[in-house]
């Protein structure tokens, strides 16, 4: 298959399948590690960081003199790691407390902040750019508005989606225990007390770091490493969904189509600019829901199907 210029510049300089490997891993036990052994203590979580620690600085060998530019990477890995280490903290607190589920959405933004530094890290020390990765100026206002186009899309994805995922839930006898975590989540977010212009600007931030790592990055990484295009972006949206357990089992599937759907997107047109839009927008309208809900007083009295 003959790709586009624009889809074909995101394997330029494209490191070997063992190094593509051992970057995908690394990036997304980065990303995951901490908040997945966050329920088994704070011992637990500061192991698996220190662990990973080691790992990113064997990984950038900083101390090598032609990759110097590669202590940055480790600052980033650090300040990732401190922002994941705290939501860890708030999440261990929160069930050693029986109060639930919680989230604080500083430690998101720190993490988010970290881990694209040692993306962009990564990124030049197999010397390539923001292209590499789907971020071009050439273009951007057409991008911006092509994520309108996108958004609408996300939700056609969403509804197609969440339809047979419903039956499969109902007849599982699963939509109560799915609910309920669905309310969990939304309560947790309220919990916040943003306002819908500041979550939206955090969105900017939070999902542009996804979408810069589970696009941008892991997708052409996975191409190298698994030989096809659209095996790398089930591939990406697999380890993507798997972050989203705490909304519910179900949503880990919904999270993988739209996940899915994200990397087509990036595949046809080679920009990551209309996914961190539509992405962003999708999350912000949810919010919105959700806190028009619970002002209204119907998200309490949304029953257990």
């Amino acid at each position: 298959m003959v790709l586009r210029g624009d889809v074909a510049v995101l394997l330029e300089k494209a490191p070997s399948k063992r190094q593509a490997l051992a970057e995908a891993a690394f990036v997304f036990f980065a990303v995951l590690g901490p908040s997945s052994v966050a329920r088994l203590g704070k011992g637990a979580a500061v192991a698996v960081e220190l662990a990973l620690l080691a790992w990113g600085l064997m990984l950038l060998r900083p101390w090598e003199s032609s990759r110097r530019g590669a202590w940055w990477g480790v600052l980033g890995l650090v300040v990732a790691l401190g922002g994941a280490g705290a939501g860890a903290w708030v999440a261990s607190d929160a069930a050693e407390a029986e109060k639930g589920f919680s989230l604080s959405m500083a430690p998101l933004v720190v993490r988010a902040l970290g881990m694209c530094l040692l993306v962009a890290v990564l990124l030049w020390r197999n010397g390539q750019g923001p292209a590499q990765v789907g971020l071009v100026r050439e273009g951007w206002a057409r991008e911006l508005l092509l994520g309108v186009a996108v958004l609408v899309g996300t939700y056609v994805v969403h509804l197609a989606a969440s339809v047979p995922l419903a039956a499969v839930a109902v007849a599982l006898k699963l939509a109560g225990q799915e609910l309920e975590a669905r309310k969990g989540v939304a309560a947790a977010l309220l919990g916040t007390g943003l306002g819908v212009p500041a979550f939206a600007a955090i969105m900017v931030v939070v999902t542009g770091f996804e979408e810069f790592v589970f696009r941008g990055f892991l997708v052409p990484r996975l191409r190298v490493v698994l030989g096809g295009w659209v095996p790398a972006i089930l591939g990406a949206a697999a380890l993507f969904s798997v972050g989203h357990f705490y909304e519910g089992t179900l949503a880990v599937f919904q999270t993988f189509v739209m996940g899915a759907w994200f990397g087509f997107v990036l595949w046809y047109r080679g920009r990551l600019l209309p996914l961190i839009v539509a992405h962003t927008a999708f999350n912000t309208i949810s919010f919105a829901l959700m806190l028009w809900l619970s002002r209204s007083g119907l998200l309490e009295k949304l029953p257990p199907l």
